[in-house]
């Protein structure tokens, strides 16, 4: 090893580190250092970069560093900068697709390809399996007419391919390997075994079509190096050589093939460093395997596993109430968090008769808080399903408290929801060119064979006559034959009806035109993937009972896209359990906690959901209330068993009123929420 002096000294870049921190930093060999929620992760991670380089002498360029996203590795870069001084650039700081693709430039011919290969995304990878699936069509390998059908075969090949890869599996092994799978998970639901057998049949051809294309897919960037170094010992050489020390960033959301990658690349020096926590393993869904950090001292006997157990971040109360949680996980590695900061205000458990008043009730509750002093933005609603949103954002945007979604699309801009109004507008005035755009929208959902070829003469007709969209479609249909005229007719005949009709309620209006329609069909049909759709549309629904005349909607959906202006005291952050990792606020809102929502009964690992309760309640910092209703969607419900599990000392019945005013913000505060009071009905 090539040693590297640098100015700052060893203890100078453990100042500000707790005893646990330090340790972690300077330890040598295998290392997992098990970094519970607000234990300082990164502050521990950059400093046993620096200290490799300070103390230990390595050069900068020969210490690979790993994490997830863009993000991550940027932020980490610049405080090693700042650890080190101007000037230096961490050169193998990244992400694995980054660091794989750098890999595979080298040595492109390692998959087949190349110099000067192209990377495809997941709407190319989508496309190729698409081409496949139409020659297979064509030779009369399977059949399918329903394009919906055609769309979710399409969707569920191209993400297994990419779960097989992930899981080292080569396409001429995929079809074994695959029966496998089926057997060892015992997969039951036939169409779930079908997307894997297809997936399987086609991976061979659709890796032979990128290779002759010369791309690869994002699952290609770290498959092929990793292969070869597990092939080729002299390949593993070469690269492994090339560092000193790995340090992997997440370690709890790796998979399979990323963990084989960090092992081939640390086997000989035995320096890998990572840093993670068991109990914030949320991703199973998307590959991430909590086993391999539970595993970590059995894959390496010599090795250490740190546990960070004080939380910088939250009060007593906060962390007394995770720990409570997570504690029934029985697998998880042992630690407990606690804190300096005190035992804090108990979480606040408020129960409500329905989703309405919950919106209400935490809108209202909002607003007392800003009248004290806190910021907007140091207010978050985090929730398990985004459909839970949009009463929430109604409420909001009625008390004028500004909100931002954090990662997710207002509700008014969903499409799914944008596709029920286009539908309601075409029914109330099919024949006005002013529905032309709407018919644009939902002619082909789902799909009846009007493509943008079909589209373009039906715009042509509509000039030529004069008419609208829909009413050229009339005069088109009137004619035509086959099939694509068949569906369309069958649409074209569901509004009429529907503008004929002498129904009243929107309400009923609109879930009559999804129905009939199919598009309501079209999402149950996707299964587990349509879900999300289903709620939203649920949710307009429910919302549209509030309004007598479809124009009021519309004009409420408007006024749901504008943004708020006034940034002055920030914004309430909207995001899910999931999007909220990594982040913390001073007041946090968790919505949705009856058993019929959360924990998600659609989730094969129920022991994930329990972690993803332990990442909501640690989002905290000051204050957490936790809500529920007793009737969601009309179902009723009931607390869930977390809420139980949260410690009598811990937790209080409804909202805490003992809070003082904070002159924080003076006057300009309470003159910005004048509008909210009266709104309010203070």
């Amino acid at each position: 090893m090539v040693m590297w002096s640098h100015n700052p000294t060893g203890s100078e870049m453990s100042t500000g580190l707790t005893d646990a921190q330090s340790e972690a930093a300077r330890a040598s060999g295998p290392i997992v250092v098990l970094a519970g929620a607000g234990t300082g992760k990164t502050r521990t991670l950059v400093a046993g970069f620096v200290d490799r380089i300070v103390r230990r002498g390595m050069r900068p360029n020969r210490i690979l560093a790993v994490t997830f996203t863009n993000k991550a590795a940027g932020e980490m870069k610049e405080r090693i900068a700042q650890a080190l001084g101007p000037g230096f650039v961490a050169q193998w700081v990244g992400t694995f697709h980054a660091h794989g693709r750098r890999q595979l430039r080298t040595d492109p011919d390692i998959a087949g390809l190349r110099p000067g290969f192209d990377i495809c995304d997941a709407e190319d990878s989508a496309k190729i399996v698409r081409r496949l699936l139409e020659k297979a069509r064509a030779a009369g390998v399977f059949e399918t007419d329903d394009a919906e059908e055609f769309r979710r075969r399409v969707k569920s090949i191209t993400t297994r391919i990419a779960m097989l890869k992930e899981d080292l599996i080569l396409p001429e092994t995929a079809a074994a390997a695959t029966e496998g799978l089926i057997a060892s998970r015992k997969l039951a639901d036939p169409d779930d075994v079908m997307a894997w057998r297809d997936a399987a049949a086609v991976y061979p051809a659709y890796q032979a079509l990128l290779r002759e294309a010369n791309m690869a897919d994002f699952a290609d960037l770290l498959l092929w190096p990793t292969v070869t170094m597990l092939r080729d010992e002299t390949y593993r050489r070469d690269w492994a050589a090339r560092f000193d020390a790995v340090l992997a960033d997440e370690f709890q959301d790796v998979n399979r093939l990323q963990f084989l990658w960090l092992k081939a690349l640390s086997r000989d020096h035995g320096e890998l460093f990572c840093v993670g926590d068991d109990a914030q393993s949320i991703y199973g869904w998307r590959g991430a395997n909590v086993r391999i950090i539970r595993n970590f001292l059995n894959e390496f006997p010599t090795g250490r596993m740190i546990a960070l157990e004080e939380n910088f971040r939250s009060t007593g109360h906060i962390l007394s109430a995770a720990n409570a949680v997570i504690a029934r996980d029985s697998n998880r590695l042992k630690k407990e968090l606690h804190t300096a900061a005190g035992e804090g205000k108990p979480i606040e458990i408020v129960s409500w008769a329905g989703s309405v008043e919950e919106a209400k009730g935490i809108a209202a509750e909002i607003g007392r808080r800003a009248l004290e002093g806190v910021a907007y933005s140091d207010m978050a609603i985090l929730y398990r399903f985004n459909f839970l949103s949009r009463l929430i954002e109604e409420e909001l945007l009625r008390s004028k408290i500004p909100y931002e979604l954090v990662n997710d699309t207002a509700f008014w801009q969903r499409a799914v929801v944008k596709d029920a109004l286009a539908l309601l507008r075409l029914s109330c005035c099919p024949d006005d060119r002013q529905s032309d755009e709407a018919f644009r929208r939902v002619v082909n959902q789902p799909a009846r064979g009007v493509g943008a070829k079909s589209l373009a003469r039906l715009e042509q007709l509509a000039d030529d006559e004069a008419v609208s969209l829909f009413r050229a479609a009339e005069i088109w249909a009137g004619v035509a034959t086959g099939k694509s005229a068949e569906r369309v007719r069958a649409f074209l005949s569901v509004i009429r009806v529907m503008e004929s009709s002498s129904e009243a309620s929107l309400s009923i209006r609109i879930r009559t035109l999804l129905d009939d329609s199919g598009y309501a069909e079209m999402h149950r049909a996707a299964g587990e993937d349509g879900r999300p759709a289903l709620e939203n549309l649920h949710e307009l629904v429910d919302l549209a009972l509030e309004f007598s005349h479809a124009q009021d909607l519309f004009d409420h959906a408007a006024l749901g896209f504008s943004s708020h202006d006034d940034d002055t005291f920030g914004r309430v952050k909207l995001m899910t359990i999931h999007g909220a990792k990594g982040l913390e606020f001073e007041h946090v809102f968790l919505v949705g906690w009856e058993d019929t929502v959360f924990p998600s009964r659609n989730n094969a690992d129920p022991d994930e959901e329990r972690r993803l309760a332990y990442v909501a309640l640690t989002r905290g910092q000051r204050r957490v209330a936790v809500s529920w209703c007793a009737f969601r969607n009309g179902r009723p419900a009931s607390e869930n068993c977390f809420i139980d599990e949260i410690p009598d000392q811990a937790k209080h019945d409804g909202w805490l009123r003992d809070v003082r005013r904070n002159p924080r913000f003076g006057a300009r505060a309470r003159a910005s929420a004048a509008a909210q009071n009266a709104a309010l009905g203070f």
